[in-house]
């Protein structure tokens, strides 16, 4: 049996860490590990940005923490983005957000404490930019 929680929110400058506490339109969604769940056994993460900024390029970075975490906190990089302005007379070349699927988590945690959820970018602003992220608890 598996549980799963996805948040997501919205990475607007680069270097900056913003907490991922919403779920759509459930505002505040429990981050509490699910009562039995032992670990993360598979975590989906993407994000995707409007392109909008003049030339920016960005890794998107996940951070996986808080007292549900065991053996302290787990930072993966999860996707990168590129943009180039676009020439007159030319078209804009889409900007396609690829989920990173890692299968085989295995992180430690401690049922019914909170685990805390966060994304940033690091490198130039690419625009606005959003992240979802979805845990896979099991036993």
């Amino acid at each position: 049996m598996s549980r799963t929680i996805t948040v997501h929110g919205d990475v607007n400058s680069v270097d900056t860490l913003v907490r991922l506490t919403t779920q759509g339109s459930v505002t505040a969604p429990s981050l509490v590990v699910p009562s039995g769940m032992r670990k993360i056994a598979k975590i989906i993460a993407v994000g995707a940005t409007d392109a909008l900024a003049d030339d920016g390029a960005a890794v998107f970075i996940l951070r996986l923490g808080g007292p549900a975490v065991l053996g302290g906190e787990q930072v993966i990089v999860f996707g990168a983005v590129g943009t180039q302005t676009v020439q007159t007379g030319s078209d804009a070349a889409p900007s396609i957000g690829v989920p990173l699927v890692i299968n085989d988590a295995d992180i430690s945690v401690s049922p019914s404490d909170v685990v805390s959820i966060s994304a940033e970018a690091a490198g130039v602003d690419p625009g606005d930019t959003t992240v979802a992220i979805t845990l896979v608890y099991a036993k």
